[in-house]
């Protein structure tokens, strides 16, 4: 009985530990990206684990008083022994309708 407990307890742990997301990862040239493992059981794409990664690349943003602008989302489904992920490469730019300072 206490090998169940013991077995259940590692499972839990491993599910909660994948769904953490990388937090914001400065890439160069004001390009970052995220990661996020998806924690939910099943076989697909989980949306709710992409909107997640977005929604933290637009917070990130938001603090610089820009928008987020995708440079490449790449999208892993879960499987068979295998969680899904997202992982977003982004730049944070000026708001759509705002100019540039010419230089």
């Amino acid at each position: 009985m206490d090998r169940i407990k013991s077995l259940s307890a590692a499972i839990i742990i491993l599910i909660l530990a994948g769904c953490q997301s990388t937090g914001v990862i400065p890439m160069g040239q004001d390009s970052y990206m995220i990661g996020k493992k998806d924690g939910s059981p099943g076989v697909g794409v989980s949306f709710s684990n992409k909107a997640e990664v977005y929604q933290e690349a637009n917070a990130f943003c938001r603090g610089k008083k820009l928008e987020v602008k995708t440079v490449e989302v790449t999208t892993t489904p879960a499987g068979l022994g295998r969680l899904g992920s997202t992982e977003l490469q982004f730049k944070c730019v000026p708001p759509s309708g705002m100019t540039q300072p010419n230089s």
